[in-house]
């Protein structure tokens, strides 16, 4: 039986599709976790670093990451209405940081499964993502990684398709924003046109509004199985294409009502672009019964006090809410 702190762990850490991350699951208290191994940064200890000087910027380097990481969590959980994933714990164990969140059983789907739904559904199911990523918003959170595989697909107890929204880790809050010219972490198939100015060195602002332009261009898959075209020849993807002042193609044969919704996510003028509540009632209509969210997981118990010593140092756990 091999521990990771507290957490009984049920196989090995892999590093299938995770990015820059391990990732595996765990038991504790009789409960699942899903638990997910940071690959940076790594916190220094004392004998491999060169000089004070250098372990101190390492160490001022983590405590940077350990207060954003914190931050973002603290207002994931308080303002998620169940549709988007809950942090349990953050903590470090030696060199290395972890995050832990209950296990989800998830239907293993593609794009085309959920283009097979009826329109019914997919306005559900768009509903339902759109109603998770505006309580995120509240908290004033950038998911900045918005795209199908960061979304899990789940059957409620009458059968209907409801989904729930994971993978903050290239998320950050408005206030705390990359400079222009630094890299932001995501698919760029999704990335917003200020993300793409952002990392070309333009002074642009980064909103919440970033993740309503992703949306945009995953809803159109959802109800086409397309991303919306453009010039392959000149860029490399929608929002590249947007913020050169080129008009995405859209299908034409989607609902009217859905198209028009999606051509103001798609907008160049971030403003513009709907908010994520407007985005949910423009999905729910007079054609979808409103959704029914995840079921609120049971009460996360308190958290046992771990040390470094023991193998644990919480630096996030249910108790800080």
């Amino acid at each position: 039986m091999e521990m990771l702190g507290t957490y009984e762990l049920t196989g090995h850490l892999s590093s299938e599709n995770a990015g820059y991350s391990l990732w595996g699951f765990g038991k504790k208290d009789g409960r699942d976790y899903f638990i997910k191994q940071f690959l940076s940064p790594k916190y220094p200890e004392n004998d491999t670093v060169s000089s004070p000087e250098r372990l101190k910027k390492k160490k001022d380097q983590c405590k940077k990451f350990e207060d954003q990481k914190r931050s973002i969590y603290q207002q994931l959980n308080a303002n998620t209405d169940g549709n988007a994933v809950r942090v349990t714990e953050f903590f470090r164990i030696g060199t290395k940081y972890y995050i832990t969140m209950p296990k989800i059983v998830a239907l293993p789907w593609t794009v085309a499964d959920v283009v097979a739904l009826s329109e019914q559904e997919k306005r559900r199911l768009c509903s339902i993502i759109a109603h998770g990523i505006s309580g995120i918003h509240r908290g004033h959170i950038i998911h900045a990684d918005l795209k199908h595989d960061n979304v899990l697909y789940m059957k409620t107890r009458t059968g209907n398709v409801t989904a729930k929204i994971i993978d903050f880790d290239s998320s950050f809050l408005e206030s705390n924003t990359p400079a222009p010219g630094e890299n932001i972490i995501g698919d760029q198939v999704y990335f917003s046109p200020e993300a793409c100015l952002s990392m070309m060195g333009n002074e642009v602002p980064l909103t919440c509004k970033m993740d309503i332009f992703a949306l945009g261009v995953l809803f159109h898959q959802y109800f086409s199985g397309d991303l919306p075209a453009f010039d392959p020849e000149q860029f490399n993807c929608a929002g590249e294409a947007v913020a050169a002042g080129e008009e995405l193609q859209l299908r034409e044969d989607l609902p009217a009502d859905v198209l028009r919704l999606i051509r103001q996510m798609l907008l160049l003028d971030a403003e513009q672009r709907p908010t994520a509540e407007m985005v949910f009632r423009g999905f729910l209509g007079a054609k979808a019964p409103a959704p029914e969210p995840v079921p609120a997981p049971a009460p996360e118990p308190e958290p046992v006090p771990t040390s470094v010593k023991a193998g644990g140092n919480p630096f996030f756990s249910p108790g800080d809410l």
